[in-house]
């Protein structure tokens, strides 16, 4: 078999979703990670009997409804993980007292919609119909599509006709575009907010998302997002892979225009036939391959895509229950964020943890709360000044704390625990760029520009990437998708039939910690 012994360079979920497949199909493979754990950040952190997830806010596939519910069922996930459907998908709380409730059930978001902008009826039945198309299609992309012959073809449009006519006519229209179609005063000043996401996303994203929520394809897991990697690093290691941790790959090693494996930064090297990156893109092009195959295309991707916005994370440990709050929700601020360097942030958002038993001792909640920050004011300030890092970040918990103490309530006084996570964490954590934490922002510009981006260099064989840099937007179950379809077009190559099993319930895989 061609391109037998391969290595993947990462960790994370893409990482080990690759090295999944792979042995489900024959190959030999290890992969090299810089960190100490898996999942990259699809992770969280235990502190003093608190666990502050990172990750997770919903999973597409968490569902039977949907197909990524059968990539998630080979990857181990479905079997050992608990999800929950809330009836709301968030709530939106105005600086005036006043909420917006994102309802994952479709008629009732009508309804509230209805209940704001009584004016807009007509537009608001063109949102809800199309989510509800959303609902009702689930797209069968088992297949790769560079594998798709013309049968594929008419048997994907015959099933995801009306899918792809919403993707169509919405795929180039913003959010904020499609707000300011509305009559209501209420939705004009308020859609940066009740749409949830960035407003120069396309407004399909938001009826994607609201159309699998509305499926109940798409919930919460009452578990870790660190269980999810675990669970996924067991099943790769189950099916004979191997991680070596605590190995980062310094050079991409090539001969002759073909790759042959790696160096770490410990000097050993690596030999392969086939080597996937699964780490940060710049990284992966420009430092372990010197930029010695990145064309035209990428270098303008690289110099003027925007990346994610950066975040600050705020981890509380408060020894007191909020039964009677929402999991999921965002607190318009009166102003932004002052202790935030030069973010004008003026929303924070809200996770309460209040149906996960093991992310807190009983009678105590896990919140974490987070906003858009600036990289680069973050990381000057731990190059420059260290010190005033530490306390900025104390600056920016308090301030937060003091925020949920007047909206909430008892906050301070139940404080036991305090972590902060900044863009630094983030880039020294995962070495992602920018300190994002999750790759290219999916907005317009980006969007129109997406195929200048490549899953192979030009002129360069025998290597692939995979992951949040190879594709606007991103998600985990993106780049499961990617990696899947990377192994079915190799098997193809190497004349196999792509094949993959279903994993077991391992009830002993780890603690949802």
């Amino acid at each position: 078999m061609d391109n037998h012994t391969t290595i993947i360079i990462g960790a994370g979920i893409a990482g080990m979703a690759a090295g999944c497949y792979l042995q489900m199909n024959g190959y030999d493979t290890m992969i090299m990670e810089a960190g100490a754990l898996p999942g990259g950040l699809c992770t969280g952190w235990k502190r003093k009997g608190y666990y502050f997830d990172g990750c997770i806010s919903w999973l597409v596939g968490s569902g039977p409804n949907n197909t990524f519910h059968k990539f998630w069922s080979e990857l181990n996930v479905i079997q050992n993980m608990e999800f929950v459907n809330d009836e709301e998908f968030a709530v939106v709380n105005f600086k005036d007292g006043t909420k917006f409730t994102l309802y994952a059930d479709v008629d009732k978001l009508e309804q509230e919609l209805l209940r704001v902008a009584p004016e807009d009826a007509a537009l608001i039945k063109i949102l809800t119909d199309a989510i509800k198309v959303i609902s009702s299609v689930d797209l069968r992309i088992d297949k790769a599509p560079e594998l798709f012959d013309l049968s594929d073809f008419q048997a994907f449009k015959a099933k995801a006709g009306e899918y792809m006519e919403v993707m169509k006519k919405w795929g180039s229209v913003t959010i904020e575009e499609f707000a300011l179609q509305f009559k209501s005063e209420f939705v004009r000043t308020n859609y940066r907010k009740i749409f949830w996401f960035n407003v120069d996303t396309a407004v399909a994203y938001f009826m994607a998302t609201m159309g699998w929520v509305n499926a109940k394809a798409s919930g919460y897991p009452v578990d870790s997002s660190m269980q999810l990697s675990r669970i996924i690093e067991q099943r790769y290691m189950g099916l004979g892979g191997k991680i070596h941790y605590q190995s980062k790959v310094s050079r991409i090693l090539t001969a002759e225009d073909k790759v042959t494996g790696v160096e770490l930064d410990n000097g050993r090297i690596y030999h392969a036939d086939l080597v996937i990156s699964a780490a940060d893109g710049y990284s992966t092009i420009f430092e372990m391959l010197e930029g010695k195959y990145a064309d035209d295309d990428l270098k303008y991707c690289y110099e003027n895509f925007s990346t994610k916005a950066a975040q600050i994370y705020v981890g509380l440990g408060i020894s007191r229950t909020f039964d009677d709050m929402p999991h999921y929700m965002s607190l318009e601020l009166e102003q932004p964020l002052r202790a935030n360097g030069d973010s004008k942030a003026d929303n924070l958002f809200v996770k309460i943890f209040n149906k996960h038993p093991g992310f807190a001792p009983k009678g105590k909640t896990s919140v974490v709360v987070y906003a858009k920050t600036s990289n680069g004011y973050w990381e000057n300030l731990k190059e420059t000044d260290p010190r005033q890092y530490d306390e900025q970040k104390k600056a920016v918990a308090d301030e937060i704390i003091d925020l949920l103490e007047a909206r909430l309530g008892k906050i301070r006084e139940n404080i036991e625990v305090v972590d902060v996570s900044t863009p630094h964490t983030i880039k020294r954590y995962t070495n992602n760029r920018n300190g994002s934490w999750m790759g290219w922002e999916k907005q317009m510009d980006n969007i129109m520009q997406e195929k200048k981006l490549k899953r192979s260099l030009p002129g360069l064989a025998n290597f692939y990437m995979i992951g949040h840099w190879t594709q606007v937007g991103g998600g985990l179950p993106s780049v499961v998708l990617q990696a899947r379809n990377l192994v079915q077009v190799l098997c193809k190559e190497n004349g196999q039939v792509f094949s993959t099993t279903i994993g077991e319930s391992s009830p002993g895989v780890s603690s949802r910690g």
